[in-house]
């Protein structure tokens, strides 16, 4: 039979314990900075322009020829629509 005394929980325990729920809270909080900074808005284009718009931007500033422009902008929307196409293609009806 147990009795009081031999029931009472070692004092490591304790320091176990608040151990591993600081171990705990310090990992929630590097998992919600990183997907913080994972998720956020890159500052890369702040107006929100896409691939065209930055391709238009290096043909403007004659990084590129407007040939070359146009080769680039006529593949991405060949591609753009073939995806679609295929996508369309798999749904069930």
């Amino acid at each position: 039979m147990l009795t009081l005394a031999q029931s009472v929980l070692d004092p490591k325990i304790w320091f176990y314990f608040a151990l591993l729920l600081i171990m705990i809270a310090a990992g929630a909080i590097i998992i919600f900075a990183l997907r913080r900074s994972l998720f956020q808005n890159n500052d890369i284009n702040p107006h929100g322009g896409g691939l065209l718009e930055h391709l238009d931007e290096m043909r403007r500033t004659g990084q590129i020829t407007k040939e070359e422009f146009e080769a680039t902008r006529r593949t991405i929307i060949d591609k753009a629509a073939q995806r679609m196409r295929d996508e369309n293609e798999q749904e069930p009806t």
